[in-house]
């Protein structure tokens, strides 16, 4: 059963040595985002970031982040979503972004927005199939994608 949790003191060490690279040694850029850790920071200075672990069985599997701000607070936008190499290709991916949108539509988001590296096929992949569709919006590296809830 997936479970979303606030990073905290508890789990904020075993949150930022979550990694998606093969090799199970986290790096400043993991693959097509920067490390969990960094996140984090951003979070400590931000307040309109949330950062979250995410549980499967009381197990950490991966994190997310998102941003709303107070005058837009319909809109969510996820700036970060990973889970850790060990849970690949399991169908978590797609558990957890199921329960992440569940949860923001309970909070009464009605518009979740990302952006996603060019490169990252799987992500892409995994987003078009929750019905998220390209913005129009691209820059050099980015594209941006939005999901009405």
């Amino acid at each position: 059963m997936i479970r979303i949790k606030a990073v905290d003191a508890q789990n904020i060490l075993d949150v930022c040595k979550l990694t998606t690279n093969q090799d199970g040694i986290g790096t400043i850029m993991e693959g097509h985002s920067c490390c969990n850790a960094i996140s984090i920071a951003q979070a400590k200075y931000n307040s309109e970031m949330h950062p979250n672990a995410i549980y499967n069985n009381n197990v950490l599997i991966g994190f997310f982040m998102y941003k709303r701000t107070e005058n837009r607070a319909e809109t969510a936008t996820i700036c970060s979503f990973m889970l850790d190499n060990r849970f690949h290709h399991k169908g978590l991916e797609e558990k957890a972004l199921e329960h992440i949108l569940r949860g923001l539509r309970i909070q009464g988001v009605k518009k979740v927005v990302l952006i996603i590296d060019k490169a990252n096929e799987s992500a892409k992949s995994l987003y078009l199939s929750f019905g998220f569709h390209l913005t129009g919006e691209i820059d050099q590296t980015e594209c941006h994608y939005e999901l009405e809830l």
